[in-house]
């Protein structure tokens, strides 16, 4: 562009002016979810407890506790990417 008229210069490329809402990709969705699910203090301190359960008694059972957990992120996973989705159908 000219910076003395605002006509287009012969040549110029003009850029693509897309806005996109969605905070995913296919290949993001995994770690930069993970990060987000284990910044709350909760799944943390969950974390943390069936880490010290499988480090004290290191059997089966200790990891029963892992499927709370498990169960609250993967739920919570599944609700992030319908949001997304429709994020960005709604693009």
């Amino acid at each position: 562009m000219n910076s003395l008229n605002s006509q287009p210069v012969e040549g110029d490329e003009f850029k693509n002016n897309v806005i996109r809402t969605n905070k995913y990709t296919a290949l993001t969705f995994l770690p930069l979810n993970l990060m987000v699910q284990f910044s709350k203090m909760a799944n943390i301190y969950f974390l943390v407890i069936v880490i010290l359960e499988w480090a004290v008694e290191g059997t089966i059972a200790a990891m029963i506790s892992l499927f709370p957990l498990a169960f609250v992120v993967i739920v919570s996973m599944i609700k992030d990417i319908i949001e997304d989705r429709v994020r960005y159908k709604s693009d």
